[in-house]
């Protein structure tokens, strides 16, 4: 449905800052170029290559409540144009509970899509959320596959760039955004540690760098749950 194998990166660590830039008091009245996209909203007008699950996908809220709320009884209907109204807050699921230890390097479901300088967590920011990880590399590293799965997307986003989507096994999706080009197509097979992109700065962002994200049902969780502890 949705999102030559090469060496796993376990073993090889990632430079993780041990601080991040100090937040400022006020907000500044001028967007950061680097904060990631809102996704949730109250209204959503369908766009050329949309599809009911792709834009529940993106504001996080389950298909089957987004049709409800719109009346839609067959999505196979839904026409550019037309308006939906998202629902609040996605029905604001429980965040689920966190692991009683943390995964090891043999037993964690993603691998790393990279190697390079973590320099933002999942997670509020200020007023804002993150729903992933930026990990900032050279332009044109290649951004690896974190697991066996399928491409569900790989086009345009507003604010993301270049994004591919892989659905994998497990209820799990990875989100790879801002990058300099895709490397797949949408229904392609793709195995753990396969190229999938390259790094760029595509969208809103100030220098060439990943947003990883991981959704399990559709709802944003913290990578880390998910990845092998960095070394």
């Amino acid at each position: 449905m949705l999102w030559s194998a090469h060496r796993a990166i376990a073993g090889v660590g990632l430079l993780v800052l041990a601080s991040c830039v100090t937040s400022k008091p006020a907000p500044d009245p001028k967007p950061i170029t680097h904060r990631e996209p809102e996704l949730v909203g109250k209204r959503h007008r369908v766009e050329a290559g949309e599809n009911l699950y792709r834009i529940a996908l993106r504001y996080g809220v389950d298909p089957g409540e987004l049709a409800k709320a719109n009346g839609i009884t067959d999505p196979e209907k839904l026409a550019v144009g037309d308006e939906l109204m998202i629902p609040p807050a996605g029905k604001a699921p429980e965040p689920a509970p966190k692991p009683k230890a943390e995964p090891s390097v043999s037993n964690a479901p993603l691998e790393w899509p990279l190697i390079g300088v973590l320099y933002a967590r999942f997670g509020p920011r200020g007023e804002t959320k993150h729903d992933g990880i930026d990990i900032s590399a050279p332009e044109g590293t290649a951004v690896n596959a974190a697991a066996d799965g399928e491409v569900l997307y790989a086009g345009d986003q507003k604010g993301y760039g270049h994004v591919v989507i892989v659905e994998h096994a497990g209820g799990l999706l990875t989100l790879y955004a801002h990058n300099r080009e895709n490397l797949v197509k949408e229904g392609q097979k793709v195995r753990r540690g396969e190229p999938v992109a390259r790094v760029g700065y595509a969208g809103k962002t100030s220098g060439p760098h990943l947003h990883f994200e991981v959704r399990e049902g559709g709802i944003p969780r913290d990578p880390f749950r998910f990845l092998p502890p960095p070394r």
